[in-house]
């Protein structure tokens, strides 16, 4: 399963998911965020443990989830 790490922006109805990188699987995408960004609080969501969800040091809230 491959795994996209994405940025959300605006609001609903246009909201966008701009992909930024992916990665082979959870673990490595969790490994190339912390390569790419000085990531500040991350947590694997509770009630998905293919997502997780990420804030960096400069305000940017994102996301690993699957590629659909």
């Amino acid at each position: 399963m491959t795994y996209n790490i994405i940025e959300t922006s605006g609001l609903y109805p246009n909201t966008r998911k701009n992909v930024l990188a992916n990665a082979d699987s959870l673990a490595d995408a969790i490994a190339l965020a912390h390569k790419l960004f000085t990531i500040i609080d991350l947590e694997r969501d509770p009630l998905n443990q293919h997502c997780a969800d990420f804030f960096t040091s400069c305000g940017r809230v994102m996301q690993i989830e699957p590629r659909a």
